[in-house]
């Protein structure tokens, strides 16, 4: 491979690693970020109002009779995450529920408040009923291992530039093949990774609307989801095309719109068998 050629790989695929060492940074930063703001927005928050603990544990408890397996437990906060600086949109960038997972500790399905004051008793049960899903599917896990495929892709994103460097330096024939293998590697294991969650969120959501058979409450949950929750789209610009860059590549939320009709072509399926 002649020198120019070789050197201009390099140069490309030191980009292209350094574009992803900043994305997991970055990543890693928004997660710390909103884990800070949401424990100091909990500390600071007023007592939730009991009857929304009740209305929360009851809930979970008619989906959890459904699946005929045991209620998990239940919580709710004022606001999940951080707050997302619109006071049009009051729950925080945590979303509407979430379950959490601790390593020698049961699960815990933590609702905001918001989800169970803006929401119908209907569309309640089916959020229950997406987060039992987590609950059946994921009660092994814990909330580090979530996160674990960073460290892995920035391992990845560091051996893949050393492997290039070393292959520039000692076999410049091998560089471009190295390149293109660790680019490869890297990308696709972003992919899997996003695949691999919004999978999980389209199993939680058939699971819900198998088990409440309520599209119309599904319905429901997705357009607060959209109207509350899911990023706005900036007005023009770079920020506006970036925003819809990180929907398509790197939301771990499919659409809502795509949610709910994954869930209609569900239940049509159903009928049709």
């Amino acid at each position: 491979m002649p020198d120019p050629v070789a050197y201009a790989l390099l140069i490309v695929a030191a980009i292209a690693y350094l574009g992803g060492a900043v994305l997991v940074v970055a990543t890693l930063a928004k997660v710390l970020v909103a884990w800070s703001e949401g424990w100091r927005t909990r500390r600071g928050a007023e007592p939730v109002d009991q009857a929304l603990q009740q209305r929360a544990a009851a809930a979970m408890a008619a989906v959890a009779e459904l699946a005929d397996i045991a209620a998990p437990g239940t919580d709710v906060v004022a606001i999940l995450g951080a707050p997302t600086g619109d006071a049009d949109r009051v729950v925080g960038d945590g979303g509407l529920a979430v379950t959490r997972f601790r390593a020698g500790h049961p699960a815990t399905v933590v609702f905001a408040r918001a989800a169970l004051t803006g929401l119908s008793c209907a569309a309640v049960q089916s959020l229950a009923a997406h987060e039992l899903a987590h609950v059946i599917r994921r009660d092994r896990t814990s909330a580090a291992a979530h996160y674990a495929w960073l460290l892995g892709y920035l391992v990845l994103v560091l051996a893949g530039g050393g492997l290039t460097i070393t292959a520039l330096a000692a076999a410049p024939q091998l560089a471009g093949p190295a390149m293109l293998a660790t680019m490869t590697a890297a990308v696709a294991f972003l992919g899997l990774r996003v695949a691999f969650d919004r999978r999980e969120e389209i199993a939680a959501d058939l699971f819900a609307v198998d088990l409440t058979r309520d599209l119309d409450a599904a319905a429901e949950l997705m357009r607060f989801y959209e109207d509350n929750v899911a990023r706005l789209l900036p007005d023009g610009g770079l920020g506006r095309a970036w925003a819809r860059l990180e929907r398509r590549w790197f939301a771990t939320h499919p659409e809502p719109q795509a949610r709910l009709a994954a869930m209609r072509r569900h239940l049509v399926d159903q009928a049709a068998d």
